[in-house]
């Protein structure tokens, strides 16, 4: 006889955030590579010094509209020099 056992949904990733939460970041610009993902992903929230390449932080708590963005940016970031302060 056969067994099977029944599919069960697991998480679909991390917990939904509020929109009406803040959101602060934060950069390590010691820590940056310069690899330019969180600038392509969100080039209103971030951009890259034209000297050295590392990370600029266009705007450090950036509207609601925009956390999406900015949460995809930092969790995308090779070097891992990007934080997100939910408040």
């Amino acid at each position: 006889m056969h067994s099977s056992a029944l599919a069960r949904p697991g998480p679909a990733g991390p917990p939904a955030r509020s929109e009406g939460k803040p959101l602060e970041l934060r950069v390590d610009r010691e820590r940056c590579i310069g690899a330019g993902m969180c600038a392509l992903i969100a080039p209103e929230v971030f951009d890259q010094d034209d000297s050295d390449g590392r990370v600029r932080l266009l705007d450090p708590a950036p509207p609601a509209p925009q956390h999406s963005t900015a949460r995809e940016a930092a969790h995308s970031c090779p070097a891992a020099a990007i934080s997100l302060l939910d408040r």
